[in-house]
């Protein structure tokens, strides 16, 4: 954060800058000519605070943004960064409260090992914090976070162009679950040194089967998706089971029928972030008992049955016209129906508006058109357009 007489700015380690008048860029108690460092974040209560969260307040207008800061970089115009610590915390505690949408992190001060550990096992272990900062009296900052790991099998790949020619880009990993098939948790591409790619591209080429279930990578390929034969190792930084809606995380079920991947429906699932393979698990020669998906239950929990009338649509608008010609009748027909399914499954809309257009004169005589909503509000509205647009003169409205 970088405060000046006129204005507040926010400034991201990428060099973008965020201005307004949202409640965290109005501080009023850090001195002009002042740059903090600190981390933006959504204030949830006891819960667990979310990157996501963050880009959802930005895209807003910010008004639940909150600023924590843990370092002076500059101050009355001058640089801070050789100033010993305690000095620098000492500074910002005079211009920040310990609450508010700007304030100081919380500091302790321990003077040994032993002391950091308890502390790490009061904040970390028994509230599920992220990790703790610990600042040294030699001016090393060490990040201390629990370490956490994973037997995943190999679900998909993309290749690259190596030095040495064709190789692995990144992988498809998920986890088995009994009575439901395999679900992939995300895409790792960051490997340990040793794990050599163009052998790992050997092993897994001869395994690729044909698959209904198509996931794109962020270069735009599309993930070649193989048995699931090879289980991995990976070190992950945290596993998520909320979006920034607090809704249920949900990923595909896939089953294999006739050698062929195809999706068998969603389930509550998770992501796994900033994952990095640590080895390859050969002594897993059974990748359904080596990448169980036990491994997160607890983090997931069980799925929930929702009843009948929360899973099935509903439908708040039909209507259908007709036109009688010689010798046939042309029909069009809207639909607007609620899925009952967006607080579900965060893929479905909350609302549908179909239109059907069926004309027997024409060489394609069916043609439809289908809209996704995410309030009433703008579902009629779309329909309201598609009738204005479609009927004219000489529709008439069918009972």
């Amino acid at each position: 954060m970088r405060v000046t007489k006129n204005a507040c700015q926010l400034i991201a380690a990428n060099g973008r800058t965020a201005e307004g008048d949202a409640p965290v860029l109005a501080t009023k108690t850090v001195s002009a000519d002042t740059v903090i460092a600190g981390e933006l974040y959504v204030p949830k209560g006891d819960k667990r605070e979310r990157v996501g969260d963050v880009s959802a307040a930005l895209a807003a207008d910010g008004s639940n943004l909150a600023f924590a800061a843990f370092d002076v970089i500059e101050h009355a115009g001058v640089s801070w960064r050789e100033i010993p610590y305690a000095s620098r915390l000492e500074v910002l505690s005079e211009m920040l409260p310990q609450d508010g949408p700007v304030h100081m992190v919380p500091v302790t001060t321990v003077t040994s090992g032993i002391d950091v550990s308890g502390l790490y096992e009061d904040i970390v272990i028994s509230t599920g914090a992220e990790g703790i900062v610990v600042r040294c009296a030699d001016g090393r900052a060490l990040k201390v976070k629990p370490e956490l790991t994973f037997d995943v099998a190999i679900l998909g790949f993309t290749t690259r162009e190596g030095s040495g020619g064709e190789e692995v880009r990144s992988l498809l990993i998920g986890l088995h679950k009994t009575n439901t098939g395999w679900v992939p948790l995300g895409t790792v591409g960051n490997f340990i040194e040793g794990i050599d790619r163009r052998h790992l591209l050997e092993m897994v080429t001869p395994l690729e089967i044909p698959s209904g279930y198509r996931k794109a990578a962020s270069s735009g390929q599309l993930y070649r998706m193989v048995q699931p034969v090879q289980v991995l190792e990976c070190r992950v930084l945290d596993v998520q089971t909320l979006d920034a809606k607090e809704r249920p995380i949900r990923q595909p079920a896939l089953a294999q029928l006739d050698g062929r991947w195809q999706v068998a429906g969603q389930i509550p699932a998770a992501t796994l972030i900033n994952p990095i393979v640590l080895r390859l698990r050969d002594d897993k020669p059974n990748a359904e008992d080596g990448a169980r998906w036990q491994q997160i239950e607890t983090l997931v929990g069980q799925e929930s049955s929702p009843s009948t009338s929360e899973r099935d649509p509903t439908i708040i608008r039909r209507e259908v016209w007709t036109k009688a010609g010689k010798d046939k009748t042309d029909v069009r027909k809207l639909v607007v129906w609620k899925t009952n399914r967006d607080n579900i499954d965060s893929s479905y809309p909350a609302y549908v508006v179909h239109w059907t257009d069926y004309s027997a004169g024409r060489k394609t005589p069916l043609t439809r058109e289908v809209r996704p909503a995410f309030t009433e509000e703008s579902a009629q509205q779309l329909a309201d357009a598609l009738i204005e647009a479609n009927i004219k003169k000489g529709w008439e409205l069918s009972s």
